[in-house]
């Protein structure tokens, strides 16, 4: 979740609390003691890779692909836990384990019969203040999967975004609270990985991988602030009389086309829950208690979510698999749950489907019906 809240001026052990619960939080890893926790039948059949080319091989490579990206080996980072001090005085420093996270190269054919022709890339372009929003594919399933592949320009370097490759390890780019230039998708929400080989200081280029629902079309948000971000929240912190829409200078809503959504399968439990799996995220919903007998929750802002899911494992057919996640891997591209009973992951490479054996969470197995 991309806003304004965690910049807001409050005490920081209580605000990292919430920023890594609604924004930074990727399945996992523990930090703090808070999990931190994207053609026509005929032509597929006929001529994968022409179908792969003729829809941008190289786009989908980077985003769900090894193009551009180095497999992360388990490390420890030092954290330093803002305003907080210990008896002697000295700022808090916290070791935090940074998971292994593994990319893999796309199969051609593969891609090709996933995604097809269901990818939008009609590029649609939009300035505000002095930075060019550039979306150009969009990819989405029907279960709340969306990915989309976007540039940001800006002569004099781009200012708007803070990212880096720890941030794409955890928990994606983010608002720089000191600039004045906010964007979103209304339809969804997610995590920013920034293509670091690909950019440069004056454009910056992003895959977004978001859970959310849209129809024809997204809408890309862009707001231009007569403050800074930080400045914006301290004075509506101060003043409660205030809101955000006294310091919006500008505001555009980008429409964005989209292609039809990608189909996708359904497993089920003994006990009857279900995850349904499509080439780039899947869905668990769960009403049967069994993955929650170790949950924790938390009551956020007045939303509490459940998280009582340490490990997804995909198998498939052949007796490959992909960790998801585990207590020593991290490979989803985002992780969400929400208060209905459902789970959701976004993935950092395409998954074959139809050749899933089997889907692990926790200790229950779902087999395909």
């Amino acid at each position: 979740m991309r806003d304004t809240f965690d910049k807001v001026k409050m005490d920081e052990g209580r605000k990292a609390e919430i920023r890594d619960v609604l924004m930074h939080r990727k399945a996992g890893i523990t930090h703090l003691g808070i999990k931190i926790t994207a053609a026509a039948a005929a032509l597929l059949i006929a001529a994968p890779l022409a179908v792969y080319a003729a829809t941008n091989g190289e786009i989908i490579d980077r985003i769900w692909g090894n193009e551009g990206k180095n497999n992360v080996d388990r490390h420890t980072i030092n954290y330093v836990d803002e305003g907080k001090v210990d008896e002697d005085g000295n700022t808090v420093i916290v070791k935090v384990e940074m998971p292994r996270i593994e990319y893999v190269s796309t199969d051609p054919e593969a891609a090709a019969r996933l995604i097809g022709d269901r990818i939008s890339e009609e590029p649609v372009s939009c300035t505000i203040g002095d930075t060019r929003f550039t979306v150009e594919a969009v990819v989405r399933d029907s279960i709340g999967g969306i990915v989309a592949s976007y540039t940001i320009e800006r002569e004099g370097g781009v200012n708007c975004l803070n990212y880096s490759q720890l941030d794409n390890e955890s928990k994606g780019a983010w608002y720089n609270p000191d600039n004045n230039i906010e964007f979103t998708f209304r339809e969804g929400d997610g995590e920013i990985f920034v293509d670091l080989e690909r950019s440069t200081d004056n454009k910056v280029y992003c895959y977004e991988y978001m859970h959310g629902y849209c129809g024809d079309h997204l809408t890309l948000q862009l707001q231009e602030l007569t403050v800074s971000i930080q400045e914006m929240c301290d004075r509506i912190n101060k003043d409660h009389k205030l809101d955000k829409k006294d310091f919006i200078k500008d505001e555009k809503l980008v429409t964005v086309p989209v292609a039809d959504s990608l189909d996708s399968v359904t497993f089920t439990s003994a006990s009857g829950d279900t995850v349904t799996a499509s080439p780039i995220s899947m869905k668990l919903r769960s009403t049967s208690g069994d993955l929650v007998a170790d949950h924790s929750s938390y009551l956020v802002e007045g939303i509490e979510l459940v998280d009582g899911i340490d490990k997804i494992k995909i198998i498939y057919n052949d007796g490959s698999e992909y960790v998801l996640f585990d207590d020593v891997t991290d490979n989803a591209a985002y992780t969400m749950e929400d208060v209905n009973g459902c789970y959701y992951a976004l993935f950092n490479r395409l998954v074959d489907y139809d050749n899933i054996a089997k889907i692990t969470v926790n200790d229950v197995e779902f087999m395909p019906d």
